[in-house]
């Protein structure tokens, strides 16, 4: 899941916030899904507004916890997404008696996304001892401000002035009828008597974990000079309708031995408190579990024209009942479904490279400025696995390897670092998210059987953590050199120095054990770079300009992987090429456009300044496409009657109707500032960070 992470500051704030409590465990959650789903109220379908869906740093809670998005609707009409800052689930031990653990295939919501009005009338069940409440003071927020303090209110702030953002909390229903997993009506659950404390009504006799959410929303980085308003996904104006869900999907041993022995005992909320918890604690889950492409092929953030769904702003006070509008769903993506990640352990087998194995030593401590394996490595952030990290260390005939940071391998034929613990090398592998590919300066290292022999030696250092680092020795065989290697379409231009550290080229990189000189050769062509070099006989690299501290060097000496007749570079050397096809990228000055009725021309007005956020050149609709051309710009511009679009970092379209709104004509660097080829033809520019290039269409 991609981490939402709160500054200590704002962490701080929200727990001064807090009611005081005696005992209780606090999860931080990172977003695993964004859109419109739902799977509690419309489970299989599109839900009717967006909702942002989280999931837990334990491993052993496989829960959902998901609350609305939130928009703010611009003066113009158009809305753009609030960013969400942060999702903390907090189990709290409320209530009279002792609570049970929530049952498996649970599930509640709490909430009425119907409400534009606070309810008064609809309360707790009480008795003489144990007042009622309103259970419309279920939900709640708190404008941030660390100046001057704000009450907390059950609808959104009167004045929605938050300079540290807006906090919006959910309390849950704490009382179960002891039978029914769920009910579309919520009758199975029941609140407490004071909603985050008191008594269960007799009909709900069964207490359950209390859950409290806090949602944090960054208010405070949207524009609202303008005067606009902000509302929740479902076009809630008022706050009233806010609403929470959750779905149980603890490890039930894990959950009963929390609540037992965590819920009335830890008073600090930490997770590291609670020893069952501390065990299932995954300090890696940002990468471990990365957010999901959406399900609705629907445009949710950036600039829009209309909320998501059939829904239209409404501020009451008479409920605004939802619907559930059609849409185009992606196929979902299932990789994880029911499988569990492996935990290597020392002395565990792995068949990786045809008939031969590789065995796990263990976690091993490493660090950019010593590495604990110094021959050959590579790093692939989508598709490293320990097998194909085995694969390329066997290939160059090292006997040691190791896999770090989910995505990088490193080869040799020693090492002799001290051992870490194995719960530091807790990264899933980029292309493996069963298996476990080291951690931040930590290896999973691995002997290969057949290549192993007396010049591989392994460290039998303490298995405590240590920084201490002892630099490996390593002994190559250098291939025979060939001076002067040739390939169709190129000039060669010798053997140039290259580090990790200084990349010679910098605008492309491809690493494969079939790499040639010809395989290189056509990725540059195909994406239209000037230069292009092969490296450690599997490594491409491409770009435009050559660093200004390569240096001629004479270590180009190693066989490409994929053509033994050839030299592909050698060890931080890279045999450097110049392609004849590579074509000078322009700004077309006028560019034709058609849609499916008429067509218009577009003039090249410029290189023009861009800002993120709201503050947009170009503010009124906006795309991103991995095949970005002018001319699709232009044409996705016209076909909805806008007269002004502009491209930007490659692969982002802008729309305006009004001119430029903000942005202007970059001076000292001109069109050079526009310096980004375009992602689907690199002969045209389109834009660069914060630099957007600008057209406009002619009159007819």
């Amino acid at each position: 899941m991609a981490t939402i992470s709160l500054s200590m500051t704002r962490l701080l704030t929200l727990v001064a916030g807090f009611r005081v409590v005696d005992a209780f465990w606090r999860m931080d959650c990172g977003v695993i899904q964004l859109g419109r789903v739902d799977p509690i109220i419309t489970p299989g379908n599109v839900s009717g507004h967006v909702h942002i869906v989280a999931g837990p740093n334990i491993q052993a809670d496989k829960s959902a916890y998901w609350t609305p998005y939130m928009y703010y609707k611009r003066a113009d009409g158009t809305f753009v997404n609030v960013p969400q800052g942060g999702l903390i689930v907090y189990y709290l031990g409320r209530g009279q008696g002792k609570a049970t653990s929530f049952p498996p295939g649970f599930q509640m919501v709490s909430g009425n996304p119907s409400l534009r009005a606070y309810d008064n009338s609809t309360m707790t069940y009480g008795d003489v001892n144990n007042p009622s409440r309103p259970v419309a003071d279920r939900a709640s927020f708190n404008c941030i401000n660390y100046a001057t303090p704000a009450p907390e209110t059950p609808g959104f702030p009167t004045i929605m002035d938050c300079p540290q953002g807006l906090r919006a909390q959910i309390q849950f229903q704490s009382c179960w009828d002891g039978v029914n997993l769920y009910k579309s009506d919520q009758s199975h659950v029941a609140y407490l008597s004071q909603v985050d404390n008191g008594i269960c009504p007799p009909t709900h006799p069964v207490l359950l974990p209390h859950l409290f959410y806090e949602v944090y929303y960054s208010i405070d980085q949207v524009d609202t000079s303008d005067g606009g308003k902000f509302m929740l996904a479902n076009g809630d104006m008022t706050g009233y309708s806010y609403h929470g869900d959750f779905m149980n999907g603890w490890d039930p041993a894990v959950q009963a031995d929390a609540v037992q022995n965590c819920l009335a005992s830890t008073g600090s909320g930490t997770i590291d408190d609670c020893p069952v918890l501390k065990d299932s604690n995954d300090p890696q889950s940002g990468s471990n579990c990365p957010q999901q492409p959406a399900l609705v092929d629907e445009q949710t953030t950036g600039i829009l024209s209309a909320l998501p769904g059939c829904n239209t702003p409404s501020a009451g006070p008479a409920p605004a009942p939802g619907k559930v509008c059609p849409a185009k769903l992606v196929a979902p993506n299932t990789a994880m479904d029911g499988q569990t990640r492996q935990v290597p352990t020392p002395g565990k087998t792995i068949v990786a490279f045809g008939s031969d194995s590789a065995t796990y030593k263990g976690c091993y401590v490493d660090s950019t400025g010593a590495r604990a394996l110094v021959g050959a490595s590579y790093a692939d952030a989508n598709n490293m696995t320990t097998q194909t990290c085995g694969t390329f260390c066997q290939s160059k005939g090292f006997s040691v390897f190791g896999t770090e940071y989910a995505g990088e391998c490193y080869c040799g034929n020693t090492i002799a670092t001290a051992n870490a613990t194995q719960s530091e090398c807790s990264m899933a592998c980029k292309g493996d998210l069963f298996s476990y590919c080291g951690g931040p300066d930590r290896l999973s290292v691995w002997t290969i059987s057949s290549a192993a022999s007396s010049t591989t030696s392994i460290s039998s250092a303490p298995s405590t953590t240590s920084s201490k680092q002892t630099t490996s020795t390593l002994t190559t065989t250098s291939a025979t050199t060939v001076v002067g290697p040739t390939v169709s379409g190129a000039d060669y231009l010798g053997c140039y120095s290259d580090t990790v550290s200084s990349r010679t080229l910098t605008g492309y990189y491809s690493n494969s054990g079939s790499q040639t000189l010809d395989t290189c050769a056509a990725a540059a062509i195909a994406n239209n770079y000037r230069y292009f070099g092969v490296e450690y006989g599997s490594e491409c690299f491409a770009g435009n300009t050559i660093a200004s501290s390569a240096r001629s060097g004479s270590s180009c000496s190693m066989k490409c992987g994929g053509n033994s007749s050839q030299i592909c570079g050698g060890s931080n050397a890279i045999s450097m090429f110049q392609n004849k096809a590579f074509i000078v990228a322009s700004n077309k000055q006028l560019i034709s456009v058609k849609s499916t009725s008429a067509a218009a021309s577009y003039n090249y007005v410029g290189c023009y300044t861009d800002a993120a956020g709201t503050k947009r050149t170009l503010t009124e609709y906006s795309f991103t496409d991995g095949s970005m051309t002018v001319e699709m710009c232009l044409t996705a511009c016209f076909s909805r009657g806008f007269s002004w679009a502009g491209t930007e970092y490659a692969n982002e379209c802008y729309c305006g109707s009004g001119g430029i709104s903000n942005g202007a004509i970059v001076a000292s660097g001109g069109d050079g500032d526009c310096s980004m080829r375009c992602a689907g033809d690199r002969t045209e520019w389109c834009g660069a960070g914060s630099r957007i290039t600008v057209y406009k269409k002619t009159a007819t």
